[in-house]
């Protein structure tokens, strides 16, 4: 299917998964809404879309405020086209402390990012979808919704939330033309992993170690590849796949079917 005329929307594409989802759904036809809360790395995510000839258009905005977020949704309906794709990419990992060290604010907003924009978005988007007759939603999760993490229980906490909206609003929408689905990335290399790296190690304890390790050993994965599994979600109309996770490893599946 080509999907040209239709325009994805990702959040958090200023660097990491976000920017090479961004380019490898321009390099597969779509136009691309970059969205973002800081200008400067969205115009360099447009840089690299436009060399390869695609069309985009640079959203910032804060998906935390519901505000933003319809302004945001409005503007690309205005400019490019309505949203027929939504990746809930962004994302923010602290407060990287034992939960009664945290900062509640930090805590908060934590959980305004990870969780109540993806909300927002899918609240503004999905009347939009309907009204195209098709849509598609893929919820960035982590494997940290399954797992117990020290010093990361917002970010556990947030993605957890994130992948039991996706099931429920899949439940929601079983009489609609929308699909949602959360993808596990796995451990990647990113500007976040680098960040949790540069944390104090005395905050971090032996959590660091584990990171340092992965990133010594080159374990964390290539977030180009992770990028091709978002494409392959977007192109695809199957009401099979909604409310379920993928990974890396449905790839090839994917595209076979």
């Amino acid at each position: 299917m080509t999907h040209g005329v239709e325009t994805a929307l990702v959040t958090g594409a200023g660097r990491g998964l976000g920017r090479r989802a961004a380019v490898e759904l321009a390099r597969s036809g779509w136009k691309v809404a970059l969205n973002g809360r800081s200008r400067s790395p969205l115009e360099e995510t447009a840089g690299e879309i436009e060399a390869l000839g695609g069309e985009c258009l640079v959203a910032e905005g804060d998906v935390s405020d519901p505000q933003q977020v319809a302004a945001v949704v409005e503007r690309i309906a205005e400019s490019l086209s309505p949203v027929a794709v939504l990746v809930n990419n962004a994302a923010r990992i602290g407060p990287a402390r034992f939960l009664e060290d945290a900062d509640p604010a930090s805590w908060s907003e934590t959980l305004a990012v990870n969780l109540h924009g993806p909300q927002a978005l899918c609240r503004e988007v999905l009347p939009l979808m309907r009204q195209q007759g098709r849509g598609r939603i893929v919820n960035v999760v982590s494997g940290l919704a399954w797992m117990a993490f020290p010093r990361f229980n917002a970010y556990c906490t947030s993605k957890a939330a994130l992948l039991q909206m996706t099931r429920c609003l899949a439940e929601e929408l079983k009489q609609d033309p929308v699909q949602i689905m959360a993808l596990d990335p796995g451990v990647m290399d990113t500007g976040m992993q680098a960040d949790i790296r540069s944390l104090d190690p005395e905050q971090l304890g032996s959590v660091r170690e584990q990171f340092l390790e992965m990133h010594n050993k080159g374990m964390l994965r290539d977030p180009g590849d992770v990028a091709e599994l978002v494409v392959a979600l977007a192109g695809r109309d199957a009401e099979k796949d909604s409310g379920e996770t993928f990974a890396l490893r449905d790839l090839d599946n994917l595209r076979s079917g």
